[in-house]
């Protein structure tokens, strides 16, 4: 198993692209603290990581609050004895004009997505360096690589990760941890399926080169692959795992067929 004996902490791992990760890695070998905000649906994907022989803990946590986050990281090292692999996934979005978004929305959206993911990448390293090895994987997203509708706010706190992930890379090279990204592109989970709309989720998945939406084990499988040891020459980088939806500029097609519409 590539990560037999190593200790993984999800954030977001509760469900969707997050509980993928965290039961991908139990399948290979890793025990997992799952942190999420939500403790019913965290406490359930921890169950089935115990029934794969792995051990789990779970914490309540909102990743926005620096303090809570070193509190968690502490009872998670404490509990399972070290940290090797952190996986940056927790987020969220709220969709607006951009004429629209409040400071408030503004706010939150990037204390969570930015602010969240370097406060646990910095309490996580913190860890690590103790021991002068440790893998650092990032969820972005493709809305922080081309211009998303409606996404300002989300989509400038994934651009911020991008940036992070590069200058994290540098900086935390010398104690042996690397630092990447993972870019989604359209992916089927609750939330997406529960948010467009019908007409949408049958042209969306046209607008790249491979016409369907990905899926949450083929976000983990890449996860693994950054998160393996075997990736210790591969730092700073941001993989697009998006069926080709940058290369296809698949933004522009949407905005295309907005303005089609509004002509009508």
């Amino acid at each position: 198993m590539v990560l037999d004996g190593q200790v993984a902490l999800v954030t977001g791992g509760a469900r969707g692209i997050g509980k993928a990760i965290a039961l991908r890695f139990a399948h290979e070998g890793a025990d997992v603290g799952v942190l999420d905000i939500e403790r019913e649906t965290a406490e359930e994907t921890a169950q089935e990581i115990r029934e794969l022989g792995r051990r789990a803990v779970v914490s309540t946590t909102d990743i926005s609050n620096p303090d809570a986050v070193s509190a968690a990281l502490t009872q998670i090292v404490g509990e399972l004895g070290r940290l090797d692999i952190l996986v940056n996934n927790a987020g969220i979005e709220k969709r607006a004009p951009f004429l629209e978004i409040t400071p408030e929305d503004w706010q939150r959206q990037v204390d969570v997505n930015l602010s969240g993911t370097f406060y646990c990448t910095q309490a996580a390293a913190r860890e690590m360096s103790k021991r002068d090895y440790g893998r650092i994987v990032n969820v972005s997203s493709v809305a922080g690589l081309i211009g998303p509708i409606d996404l300002a706010a989300y989509g400038a706190a994934k651009a911020g990760i991008v940036g992070l992930t590069r200058a994290a890379a540098l900086d935390l090279a010398d104690y042996g941890i690397t630092v990447n990204a993972i870019a989604p592109g359209p992916i089927e989970t609750e939330l997406m399926l529960g948010a467009w709309t019908a007409e949408a989720l049958k042209e969306r998945p046209q607008h790249g080169a491979i016409p369907r939406f990905g899926t949450v084990e083929e976000i983990a499988h890449t996860a693994l692959f950054l998160a393996s040891p075997e990736s210790g020459f591969i730092t700073g980088v941001t993989i697009s795992v998006d069926g080709g939806a940058v290369s296809s500029g698949a933004y522009m097609v949407e905005k295309y067929r907005r303005r089609k519409s509004a002509d009508a």
